[in-house]
């Protein structure tokens, strides 16, 4: 979510007598920072909607926001999925520039024959904090299939997976009758004749202008946030041998102490990165292939299993064997 966006936030805080200081607390993040746009890492945002999370101690705080981002807070990424010709082209767009609206969940759009499944996760996250990111992103894309396309229910079926929703009555107001909970995960479906949907506000030559600057906003270096999920992304795109530091900054065209300086700026170290994505990959082996956790632990360049556990634990708090023991 790009600091454009963090208005909305704060206003729907500020009924609960919360103000922007509490909020930013710990994100390495300044009110005088928001001068300007700048867009936030994954743990800068992590630590933002903690802090809400825990001042407000609102389980539907995520559905809420979502249901505040309407595509101008989104600032010229809203505009470039604003003027695209169809839902289609919005949804590839949002999926093209994920790590600027969502940067702690990855998005996947999924063919399956007649429908399309648009999908979202964190498991790296902590449950609480991944299930607002979900709330938050299903709410807002719900909310903007509206804006797009001036249908008031555009056809969809989404399934969540969690259930423990006192009052399930909100979430069929904001995602209607085709909702589901407890699902083996959190899809979001569409039939593919409604992706062709056209979107009203449509302009070519606009969405041509305004994409090339979103590319040329991500290209940048001068944008909080996004050398972080760079790395991220050359580390996954890896294919397990995972680069050193000093490999990766080349990639990135800048030196090893530039990379570890911009690093720091951001709140993160190259360690913490690589352990966020081989705990993904990790989560990945372990939930959808029967490997043993032996050979996990090697693919994920561990040199024993022993070694690996320990890391799985310090990072979820349960042993590989817990994981897959849950249904």
């Amino acid at each position: 979510m790009n600091s454009l966006a963090l208005p909305a936030f704060f206003n729907l805080l500020s009924p609960h007598g919360i103000t922007e200081a509490e909020v930013l607390v710990k994100s390495g993040i300044d009110l005088s920072d928001l001068s300007q746009p700048i867009n936030l890492s994954a743990d800068q945002l992590n630590v933002i909607c903690a802090n809400a999370l825990r001042l407000t101690g609102d389980k539907e705080l995520g559905m809420k926001l979502g249901m505040h981002l309407d595509l101008v807070s989104l600032g010229i990424f809203g505009y470039a999925l604003m003027t695209s010709e169809t839902l289609a082209d919005a949804v590839n767009l949002l999926l093209r520039y994920n790590q600027v609206f969502w940067p702690s969940i990855t998005i996947n759009l999924e063919s399956q024959g007649s429908s399309v499944d648009l999908t979202a996760r964190g498991p790296h996250l902590p449950t609480y904090l991944e299930r607002f990111y979900l709330d938050t992103f299903f709410a807002a894309v719900a909310t903007n299939l509206r804006i797009l396309t001036g249908i008031e229910r555009v056809p969809f079926r989404l399934k969540l997976d969690y259930g423990s929703v006192v009052d399930k009555s909100n979430y069929y107001a904001v995602f209607g009758p085709s909702l589901e909970f407890k699902a083996d995960r959190s899809i979001m479906t569409f039939d593919e004749q409604t992706l062709l949907t056209p979107i009203s506000s449509s302009n070519p030559f606009a969405q041509d202008i305004f994409q090339r600057e979103c590319d040329r906003i991500i290209a940048s270096d001068n944008h909080l946030g996004l050398v972080s999920e760079r790395v991220k992304q050359i580390l996954i795109g890896a294919n397990l041998d995972f680069p050193s530091t000093a490999e990766v900054a080349n990639k990135l065209h800048m030196s090893e102490s530039t990379l570890q300086r911009r690093l720091a700026k951001e709140g993160c170290k190259f360690q913490q990165l690589l352990d966020q994505v081989r705990y993904r990959l990790a989560m990945e082996y372990l939930q959808g292939t029967h490997l043993p956790v032996t050979e996990v632990a090697l693919l994920l360049g561990y040199s024993s299993a022993a070694n690996f556990r320990r890391s799985f634990k310090r990072w979820s708090g349960v042993t590989p064997a817990d994981i897959r023991q849950i249904p």
